[in-house]
């Protein structure tokens, strides 16, 4: 490979996220999304009606408050998604990247779905109607389906492109590789979610930033 072709294989050191800001990016996913699992509820068709009221009894600015922390946790997925695409384009392109990137932004829009249905559902039980606490329960029961294929392309992802680039340590691709297969399989799915917030610190410490 020459000199020329060489440069145009990695992204240039304009483009590639400085370690402080991938890490605190990282870090605050973690926190936020620490809070939403330990502020949720397990919420499905058969829950009744009035467990759920009791779980939405607060006050419509705690509502608020929930839903703001919901987007910013959007926001924050999708700025770490265009840093970490360009992380792992360091050592050189790859179009598993781009996966990555577009896996983060299904993920971003899975949040974004979970926090609006969650006010909805504050708002239909501060209005006691019951018809709509149902059938918002019976939607977030099933808002798990879309996590699954944002954690197949996350995970594979990253995974393939830290094999491919050599900007991850072979250990962290191939556990990454392992937990995006897992992530269809029903309940193990559930695995992907709950290691994401400790992840995306894991590969914000360990991806390589130098070509």
């Amino acid at each position: 490979m020459t000199t020329t072709s060489a440069a145009l294989a990695a992204v240039s050191s304009k483009e590639r996220p400085a370690r402080r800001m991938l890490v605190g990016l990282a870090v605050a996913i973690l926190v936020l999304c620490v809070g939403m699992i330990a502020t949720s509820h397990d919420i499905s068709t058969d829950t009744k009606t009035a467990d759920i009221k009791d779980f939405y009894d607060v006050s419509e600015g705690v509502s608020q408050v929930t839903a703001y922390a919901g987007m910013v946790l959007v926001g924050l997925v999708l700025f770490y998604a265009s840093a970490l695409r360009n992380a792992l384009r360091t050592t050189g392109r790859t179009w598993f990247a781009d996966a990555v990137f577009l896996g983060f932004g299904a993920l971003a829009a899975t949040f974004a779905s979970w926090t609006v249905t969650d006010a909805a559902m504050w708002r239909a039980v501060d209005a006691g109607n019951d018809s709509a606490i149902r059938t918002l329960a019976i939607i977030t029961d099933a808002g798990f389906l879309p996590l699954m294929a944002s954690m197949i392309a996350i995970y594979v992802g990253t995974g393939l492109a830290g094999l491919a680039t050599h900007a991850l340590p072979k250990w962290l691709a191939i556990a990454s590789i392992v937990v995006g297969v897992v992530a269809p399989l029903g309940p193990l799915g559930f695995i992907g979610f709950v290691v994401l917030p400790f992840w995306v610190v894991a590969v914000a410490a360990w991806v390589r930033l130098d070509a």
